[in-house]
């Protein structure tokens, strides 16, 4: 009976070692295969990594191409661009301190006995050039296109009143010195033809001068053209002093008001040239004692050539047995004031005179307002011309007779660049008595286009 349980005790306890290690290499097994998955899907996923790099690196290159591509095109583009900046450039050291400026003038105007007409009155062309920072030249070429027609083959249009044509003529040519100073006092120095900056307020198309259209009673009698010669203008602190010496006005026998009423002024007139050789001095002292507000004191003087001499004596009636002067003198002073500041203006001179043997003062005084939310501008002028000559009741000496002028004006700004003008002269005469009234009021509107 021993042997049966000594072989059973010798089965279990070989079963008992055996098993467990049966148990131990059916679980290394299961975790071999695990690993080996894990390595199919390790090795998977770094193949789908690789094939992502190498997706990614050529991805890479073609957007080195392309950025290496853009920067070259971007390069040549550049050099194109700076190719032109050059030439740019070139051309703006060559022109850039050029400047262009210029307008139209046109009218519709009409008076009393007088045709109503459309006219292009005036078409101007400024050029200037910068030659430095303190040297500058100006030229202003001025075109006059109405009027052709001739009074020979149409004899109304002798009624017409174009004051300006028809002609071509250079309103201004001259050189400007800047910062010709002379210690603390800084001054300017312009040679050449252009308006007399050394007598009264120069009398320009603008809110600092006549600022009317026309020049009117007072403007054309004294000062309303360009003198050609020399001018020194200083400023100190708010004093400023100007002197020219130039070639003289000349004097004219010309038509007061409307054409067709035939009166007669004596007016100033160009004269670029002179024939005698005392040359004409002016000088302007102006003060600035409150913003806005500009007081002057003015003097000019120089001597009648033989054409003013006779102009001035037509304009006066005389004639050989009419007692006509010799006299050469020609003398005016006198005083000035403008006040412009936020909506109104104040405008009013006076220039007593001294012309041959003729005592004369004239003067006017103008008031202005401008609404701005409506884009007008008001003013109303009256000026006079007086004269000490005995008056002869005829048209040949209506140059003699004292004269007044009412002028309203609206201006409209249409644009930065246009101007509309409403403009009247009421032109009135003290005759002598016996002489017939003379009809000689006229207006006009006129656009003005700026370029």
């Amino acid at each position: 009976m021993k042997k049966p349980i000594f072989y059973f005790t010798a089965l279990v306890f070989v079963f008992s070692i055996c098993l467990p290690g049966a148990v131990f290499s059916a679980s290394l097994e299961e975790q071999i295969n695990v690993l080996k998955k894990q390595m199919e899907q390790m090795q998977q996923h770094i193949q789908t990594l690789e094939t992502q790099l190498e997706k990614t690196q050529k991805d890479t290159e073609s957007a080195h191409q392309k950025v290496q591509k853009a920067a070259e095109d971007m390069e040549q583009r550049v050099s194109e661009v700076s190719g032109k900046i050059k030439i740019i450039d070139n051309l703006e050291k060559k022109f850039g301190h050029l400047k262009l400026g210029g307008y139209v003038r046109s009218r519709w105007w009409d008076g009393q006995n007088q045709q109503s007409s459309f006219d292009v009155t005036e078409i101007a062309l400024n050029l200037r050039y910068d030659v430095s920072e303190n040297i500058s030249g100006e030229f202003h070429l001025w075109w006059h296109p109405s009027g052709n027609a001739s009074t020979v083959r149409q004899p109304e249009t002798g009624r017409y009143n174009n004051w300006a044509g028809p002609n071509l003529f250079i309103e201004s040519a001259f050189a400007e010195f800047r910062n010709v100073n002379l210690g603390p006092v800084k001054g300017k120095l312009i040679v050449g033809k252009t308006r007399n900056r050394a007598y009264g307020i120069v009398p320009g198309g603008s809110s600092r001068g006549r600022v009317t259209s026309d020049y009117g009673l007072f403007h054309e009698s004294n000062g309303q053209s360009r003198i050609t010669g020399i001018q020194y203008l200083t400023t100190y602190k708010n004093i400023s002093w100007n002197f020219a010496l130039f070639n003289g006005w000349g004097m004219a026998n010309a038509v007061y008001g409307a054409r067709p009423g035939g009166v007669r002024f004596l007016r100033t007139a160009q004269s670029n040239l002179d024939d005698d050789n005392n040359k004409a001095f002016s000088t302007r002292l102006g003060w600035k004692p409150i913003c806005g507000l500009n007081v002057g004191a003015t003097f000019y003087r120089q001597k009648l050539n033989n054409n003013d001499l006779a102009q001035v004596n037509a304009s006066m009636g005389r004639n050989l047995m009419g007692n006509p002067t010799t006299d050469d003198e020609h003398i005016r002073y006198g005083v000035d004031l403008a006040y412009d500041r936020g909506p109104f203006a104040l405008k009013a001179e006076y220039i007593q005179g001294e012309i041959a043997d003729i005592n004369a003062n004239w003067w006017y005084v103008m008031a202005g307002y401008k609404a701005r939310k409506l884009k007008m501008d008001f003013y109303l002028r009256y000026a006079q011309a007086n004269y000490d000559q005995h008056r002869i009741a005829n048209l040949a000496g209506s140059g003699a007779w004292d004269k007044d002028q009412i002028t309203p004006l609206i201006i409209y700004h249409l644009h930065p660049r246009a101007k509309l003008y409403f403009e009247y002269y009421f032109s009135m005469e003290n005759a002598p008595s016996g002489t017939h009234h003379r009809d000689n009021n006229f207006g006009f509107v006129e656009l003005i286009l700026f370029y």
